[in-house]
């Protein structure tokens, strides 16, 4: 009944998804067939979610079966309606790189490709059922976050701020401050089924997980070939503290997932050739960055701003290789803009209606107190790189960036590597000088961080690497 009830909960949300992929693409499609598909359960979920969102803040709309199923139907109707036009003056062309078979390959590389499917998949599931499905609730921020509030939800019909503590009394949750866009997902599964279901509302994870590994192959398979597309998507399935992740319900990997949709799509704007696809890709990567607003405060207080700077830095580089037109590059910003005021807008008034606090659970600014805690880069190394929490993928990594040194850094690569250094290095700054220095000294906060970043890092890598394999051109 879990998996019945999954699909019943989700098919509208990810129809969503994937009709407003289709309309951003416009007549040009940019996106693989099951890439749209996995792209449009991410953001047509978390765009149905900010819908209800704003209906029931807004119009006081209770969230229960009925106004839940009110949104997901009016929205996909909606989009139904916009799509329709364009899909009749739209020629059936699918992405000229999606020749995906392995029958064509050599007998040792198909034999590598099918182990490493099987292996993957053998693991994601077994770690997914049991941590998920099978294994009560037991991480603090699944009992008294994620899960606890959209039990809330659910049970009160509403979004409540006011939650019981430990006394039995009633008080404002920190963690009410955070987006609520995964509680509402949860809630909204429970609705569908009818009664909370722990491992019903937790399977969500794995499905987040999932998408996550189908986007970086995907994003991967244009750049390289079959193999290396699926080294990389292996890369990522087997970082310990990635799959730990993706296997229990905390809001990470729903965060990393977005990010890398966000920067990805913007990389695969800036290296497309055809103005068309590339707007298409611009579109796509607007509406990922807008919705990032709505996943957790991090996003909105870093992850974001480093995506508009790289976008801008694209941009100027773009204009003066005379790729676009300054015109071009005004509107394309504008676009991004006019997405995140949509998305941010009602999310920030929220807010400061509610007094809640724009950091997580406690105010960053007002709490911005400067000054150096020497222990905490010796922390960080060991977390990076003694733990076993990612395995040899940075020390890979580094050596990489080195010996690939000119393509690492050259634009268009810029975008990826530009966009991690950029944000980790704000990382950096917050747990040295900031009281966020505990995340690190704890070893949460920072590992949580290089898990948001994760996929892009292993994009880098598997991106260089493929780059050694290549023979030089002939003089």
């Amino acid at each position: 009944m879990i998996i019945i009830w999954l699909i019943l909960g989700l098919v509208l949300p990810a129809t969503s998804g994937w009709l407003i992929l289709r309309i951003l693409e416009w007549k040009t499609p940019v996106l693989f067939r099951f890439e749209r598909w996995a792209l449009g359960f991410l953001l047509g979920l978390t765009l149905t979610v900010f819908v209800t969102f704003v209906v029931h803040t807004a119009l006081g709309m209770a969230l229960t079966f009925k106004g839940y199923l009110i949104v997901q139907v009016g929205l996909t109707f909606l989009l139904s309606i916009i799509w329709i036009p364009i899909r009749k003056t739209t020629p059936k062309i699918e992405n000229r790189n999606c020749q995906l078979s392995i029958v064509n390959c050599q007998l040792f590389v198909r034999t590598i490709i099918i182990i490493l499917a099987i292996w993957t998949l053998t693991k994601i599931l077994f770690s997914g059922i049991t941590f998920l499905m099978l294994t009560p609730p037991y991480l603090d921020d699944t009992i008294d976050n994620w899960n606890f509030r959209g039990k809330v939800y659910f049970t009160e019909e509403r979004i409540r701020l006011d939650l019981p503590n430990e006394e039995g009394g009633l008080e404002i949750n920190p963690h009410g401050s955070y987006p609520p866009a995964v509680p509402l997902a949860k809630a909204s599964l429970a609705s569908f089924a009818g009664k909370w279901s722990e491992s019903l509302v937790n399977s969500l994870h794995l499905l987040w997980f999932l998408s996550a590994l189908m986007l970086i192959f995907y994003a991967l398979r244009r750049e390289v070939n079959l193999l290396f597309a699926i080294i990389g998507t292996y890369i990522l399935a087997s970082l310990p503290l990635y799959l730990m992740h993706g296997s229990n319900p905390y809001s990470d990997i729903f965060l990393s997932a977005h990010i890398f949709a966000a920067i990805s799509m913007l990389f695969h704007a800036v290296k497309s050739e055809n103005p068309k696809e590339r707007m298409g890709f611009f579109r796509i990567g607007a509406l990922a960055t807008a919705l990032l607003v709505f996943t957790k405060n991090e996003a909105m207080m870093m992850y974001v701003p480093g995506i508009l700077f790289i976008l801008l830095v694209s941009l100027f580089l773009m204009k003066k290789n005379q790729i676009i037109s300054l015109k071009q590059s005004i509107q394309i910003f504008s676009m991004y803009i006019a997405s995140l005021i949509v998305v941010a807008v009602p999310w920030t008034v929220f807010k400061w209606m509610n007094d809640l606090t724009f950091g997580n659970a406690q105010s960053l600014l007002s709490n911005l107190k400067l000054s150096w805690h020497p222990a905490v880069n010796k922390s960080m190394a060991i977390n990076t790189f003694l733990e076993g929490n990612w395995i040899l993928l940075f020390p890979l990594f580094i050596l990489l960036l080195i010996a690939k040194r000119k393509e690492a850094f050259r634009f268009p690569m810029l975008i990826l590597t530009g966009f991690f250094f950029l944000v980790f290095l704000v990382q950096i700054f917050l747990y040295n000088f900031t009281y966020l220095f505990v995340e690190a000294m704890y070893q949460t906060g920072f590992a949580r961080g290089l898990i948001h970043l994760a996929p892009v890092v292993v994009l880098i890598v598997t991106l260089l690497l493929s780059k050694c394999f290549e023979r030089p051109e002939s003089e």
